[in-house]
């Protein structure tokens, strides 16, 4: 039994600091200055959730305890946007129902970005991140191929990366924009 309860107080630790990973990856400046990204909420939830997906989906390829630390990522995501409405003056009786529209706009991206990502189709990731992103601005075209680019190349490197380093994978990323 306390073989399972130190396994699990581990997994959280990991899952914590890989989700401090995808924070720090998702207010990378880069990302709004390189890649044009706006600077509104919409589009920095837009980036955090675009490196949620990626990550979930690195941890999901692993054999070691996948899953859980899968799920565990999704809840802090879920949990950290949970506050940061409360923070932005969101009542408490709605926050609920907030939270049920981001649950769906989370499915949306995965159906949306997942078969892109997997099957590493630029064009295609290219002219979702247009329409979601930039909201079809004719001009954002170059950023929104930018920022496919982006998103398989993480890809890639978190598919080469073990699991247990994950959580310090942006030190590493960050260095490699600068």
């Amino acid at each position: 039994m306390l073989n399972w309860l130190t396994k699990r107080a581990r997994r959280k630790r990991n899952a914590h600091d890989i989700y401090g990973s995808i924070v720090a990856l998702s207010r990378s400046p880069a990302l709004y200055t390189q890649f044009g990204i706006p600077d509104t909420l919409e589009a920095r939830f837009e980036a955090l959730l675009l490196h949620v997906i990626l990550f979930v989906s690195r941890v999901r390829h692993s054999d070691e305890d996948a899953e859980p630390m899968a799920q565990e990522i999704v809840d802090l995501f879920f949990a950290d946007l949970d506050t940061t409405s409360r923070e932005l003056g969101v009542g408490d009786l709605t926050v609920p129902k907030k939270m049920r529209k981001l649950a769906t706009v989370y499915q949306d991206r995965i159906a949306q970005y997942g078969n892109a990502i997997v099957a590493e189709d630029r064009d295609d990731l290219s002219k979702e991140f247009k329409q979601i992103v930039y909201h079809d601005d004719e001009s954002a075209e170059r950023h929104a191929t930018m920022l496919a680019d982006y998103a398989r190349n993480l890809m890639r490197e978190l598919m080469q990366t073990p699991l247990e380093e994950l959580r310090c994978v942006h030190e590493r990323i960050n260095e490699q924009q600068e």
